[in-house]
This record gives C-alpha cells, structure tokens and sequence, in this order.
C-alpha cells in the first residue's frame, strides 16, 4: 500500500509566464508536459473558427459525430459507435473507471512510477493502491512494466488494473503480445485499463494497440487522448474504448454536457488530417535521434522511450541541474513526484528548442564539475 495522493499533491509543468517572472528573462522553453510543438491541426483550427457563431447551443452530448470520426480511423470490425466514450480529457474516462469499480474495500494495481492520475483518482473512491516493481537495468537505460511482478500482487480484493502502455514518465511500450499473454492468466472479473495517450508515437516504432484485445476479452478499456500527438492538451478532449456494457455505465454516470462543442470539432478535424499526423511523427523522431545521440556523446543514461519524451539519469546532480536550467530559460519536468529524484524528463520540442536544450543542459553540467 502506498500513501495518499491527492490533486493538490499533483505537480504540472512550470509555466512560462512563471518562469519568466521568477528568472527575469524573455526567452523561455517548455518542454516538461510532453506537448506537441506543432501545435493543433491547421484543419482543427479552422474548424474551430468556423462555429464560434454555435457556441450559444450546448454541445451534442453523445459526441457522435466524432464517434463516427473515431471508428472510421480505428476501422476495426469489432468497434462500433458502442463501443466508444468521449471524455473531458482521457483523465475523465480514467476517473470514470475508478467511479464506477473502485470503492474502499477494493484494491486497485500499478506498477510503481506510473502516472500519478491513477492515484489521485483512486484516492478519491478511498481504494487501496497497490503497487507493483518495475523491471529496471542497472544501466539506468529501462524501467518497463514487470507483469510477472503485477500478477503476483492481485487479491480477491482486486478490482482494475492500470497499464499505460507506453508508460509515463518512463515511456517504455510493452509488446502488447505480453499484455494479452497477462490478462489470460486473470480473473475477467478484473478491469485492466490500458492506457494509450502515447499510442500513436509508439505505433510509430512498431508498437501495437491493444484494441485487438477488446473482442476476445469483456474486461479491458483502453483510453487515448488527443491531448499528445493532436495538440489539443488546451481543450480536454480524450476516448474510451470497452464492451457495449461497460461504455453503458460509463454514460449512466458522466455529466451529460462533457465534451464542448469546440473540442468535439477539433478533435474530428484532427482524425482526418494525415499529413499533419505524418509531419508530427516524423518531427518527433528527427528530435528523439537527436537527443540521443547528445545523450550519449555526454554519457547520459536515459530510458528508451517509444513516445516524444526521454527520461535521462543524472544522479545527485538532477536537482541541481533542473534548477539552473530553470534559470536559464529551460522548463524540464522533474520527477521526484513520481518516486525518481535522480532523473528528469525532456520533452522532444522543435529543432531550436532542442538545441537551445542540449546547449543550455552543457552549460549547467559545466558549472557543476
């Protein structure tokens, strides 16, 4: 059992308008809360400009316009408009989980340094969290999801199980062979949440969804947001996918009016753009390379990531590190909330930004030494 988490105890990114104050400077980079640096689709944008004149009628409250967008995208036999929830935010869907399994004689399980969300959301239902170890190399290069580990901490009292895959802030993907391999092995009685906000950077190298899953086993959900790779994190937009039944006692419990009518637009406009999808990838990956082949020149250990973040090692120095890189205009996120003092994650930003990074990171290693 681990100790109460609550929202208050939740730390986001430092601001810039913040930063900037604090410090006295002008020029100031965020990359600390894994945002894409594009920015929205430019189809989004329009879309959104195009029906300000609506905003005085409420939303559709089934969101089924972009439901219809969703399955087209998935374009899988087994997914229906059913088979979908819209959320404020995959962090909504999530909480609906915990809302409707969790209570205070249930466990819910996790692997340790997951995202603090489920925490927090299982703090709110009085559930006891249980935690599960990580499998971690010496070399400080993985920290990935032990299911060996996971599976032996399951009780009769367990009541949903939490997988991001790939995880944050590791942003280690699993095969989603072993996943499946996993919930064989568990009561169906069981919820197991996996959750993919990271899905379409991991797809990317060649990582697969567990949508495949939902049709043989009536217990999963999987939740993605279009707060990532979609740039829509201003918005709060997210999904759920689950049996007919489960998205029925989702709906029996959310607020009717969740979504706005805007986010709804956005994210429809944002399914049917590809080439901003393809450019957001490729982006990315031209970032990612980059960062490490730096990390490695400096003999920075970091995770292998399948997503548009790295976590780096860097020991007894992190603090001291992360606070002059605050100083000098560069907004990392630390992660000593999630039980990992000794590192800091990154995320991959424009080719300035990650240069202005990777200078500024030399600089303040420079200091130290």
């Amino acid at each position: 059992m681990v100790n109460k988490t609550s929202s208050s105890t939740y730390q986001p990114g430092r601001n810039i308008n913040d930063i900037q104050k604090t410090y006295g400077i002008k020029k100031v980079i965020k990359l600390a809360s894994n945002e894409n640096p594009l920015g929205p689709s430019k189809k989004a944008v329009i879309a959104a400009n195009t029906i300000t004149k609506y905003l005085n009628r409420y939303p559709d409250s089934k969101s089924i316009n972009l439901k219809k967008a969703i399955q087209e995208k998935i374009s899988k036999k087994n997914i229906t408009e059913d088979n979908i929830i819209i959320g404020n935010g995959s962090n909504e869907i999530l909480e609906l989980v915990a809302r409707k399994y969790l209570s205070q004689n249930s466990e819910v399980l996790f692997c340790k340094h997951s995202f603090l969300v489920y925490k927090i959301i299982s703090n709110t239902m009085s559930a006891k969290i249980i935690e599960s170890k990580p499998i971690s190399t010496k070399d400080n290069s993985f920290m990935g999801v032990d299911l060996d580990s996971m599976k032996s901490k399951i009780t009769s009292k367990t009541r949903v199980i939490f997988i991001a895959n790939p995880g944050n802030p590791t942003g280690v993907a699993l095969p989603i062979k072993d996943i499946e391999v996993f919930i064989k092995k568990i009561s169906k009685k069981i919820i197991v949440v996996i959750d993919e906000a990271y899905y379409e950077y991991s797809s990317y190298y060649g990582f697969k969804s567990g949508i495949s899953l939902l049709g043989k086993y009536p217990n999963i959900i999987i939740t993605r947001s279009f707060s990532k790779i979609y740039a829509l994190a201003g918005i709060r937009v997210g999904y759920g996918l689950a049996s007919k039944e489960i998205i029925n006692k989702f709906n029996d419990i959310r607020q009717p009016f969740n979504v706005n009518y805007i986010a709804q637009r956005m994210a429809k406009e944002s399914l049917s753009d590809d080439k901003y999808l393809k450019k957001s990838l490729d982006l990315n990956n031209i970032g990612m390379q980059f960062l490490k082949l730096e990390f490695d020149q400096l003999k920075i250990s970091y995770l292998k990531s399948s997503t548009n973040f790295i976590t780096f090692y860097l020991g007894n120095k992190t603090q001291q590190v992360y606070e002059m890189l605050l100083s000098e205009g560069v907004i990392l996120r630390s992660l000593e909330n999630y039980g990992l003092p000794s590192y800091l994650r990154v995320t991959v930003g424009t080719k300035d930004e990650n240069i202005m990074f990777i200078k500024k990171l030399k600089k303040s290693l420079k200091r130290i030494l």
